[in-house]
């Protein structure tokens, strides 16, 4: 597989028939384990603020909350893009990087890119996202998880989108407490180039399958604020 550039990757060829489309893994990293999500075969790796995709989609391999969602619990933080589809949403200093999808090719960049990457996904029919960058060219930057999280005592849950060192798409959600350095420090381990963080706390709820069709694998209670989720980051199969 090669990088199609700095925190770019493109989704795996299915080639194997004896790989899930998505397959699940765990790691140990010191004294924490992490689980890592990693699709074999995607068509699309997307936002939808257009409607909740359910586990009656067989082809639905992954349903995680993205970005934020704003006070009056239906905004977006950040500018995104639905299929093309410009959408301005709030703005927040906490936004400092989003994912860029166009067909197979994902990205996570630093905002400084954002305006060319907005246009890239207007132009190529794509999707995209904004949050906090948490890890940069192989570096945590804990600095950036807002500051009321910080201040929390060990989470249960952290989850992240990222680019691996190799160029792959991964989710890797932190499986038991940590602090969010903890996480971070992780990730870094674990070989990963670029994570923007995922809407988590009450708003954690999300689910995946390894194969089209097959029952689904619940990520994180379902939450009162479930029902509020505005947006998605969805891994859909090609098969």
């Amino acid at each position: 597989m090669g990088v199609m550039a700095a925190g770019c990757g493109m989704a795996a060829a299915y080639d194997d028939v004896l790989k899930a489309p998505l397959e699940r893994n765990s790691c140990m990293v010191g004294e924490h384990q992490f689980m890592l999500l990693q699709p074999n075969v995607a068509d699309l790796v997307i936002v939808t603020t257009d409607s909740l995709p359910g586990p009656e989609d067989p082809g639905v391999l992954l349903r995680v909350a993205a970005a934020f969602t704003g006070d009056d619990l239906r905004s977006v933080c950040g500018d995104h893009v639905v299929a093309g589809e410009l959408r301005r949403g709030y703005d927040d200093v906490t936004c400092t990087g989003h994912l860029l999808a166009v067909g197979m090719r994902v990205c996570i960049r630093p905002n400084s890119d954002l305006d060319a990457s907005v246009a890239t996904a207007v132009k190529g029919g794509g999707y995209l996202f904004q949050q906090c960058l948490i890890v940069e060219d192989g570096v945590g930057r804990v600095e950036r998880i807002p500051q009321a999280i910080r201040d929390r005592e060990a989470h249960i849950i952290y989850r992240v989108a990222c680019i691996m060192n190799d160029g792959s798409f991964a989710v890797i959600q932190g499986i038991d407490k940590m602090y969010c350095h903890e996480f971070i420090d992780g990730l870094v381990k674990l070989g990963v180039q670029q994570a923007l963080y995922l809407d988590m706390g009450t708003w954690a709820y999300g689910w995946y399958r390894e194969h089209n069709g097959a029952p689904i694998v619940e990520l994180a209670p379902h939450f009162d604020n479930t029902r509020y989720q505005s947006n998605w980051l969805v891994v859909r199969s090609c098969y």
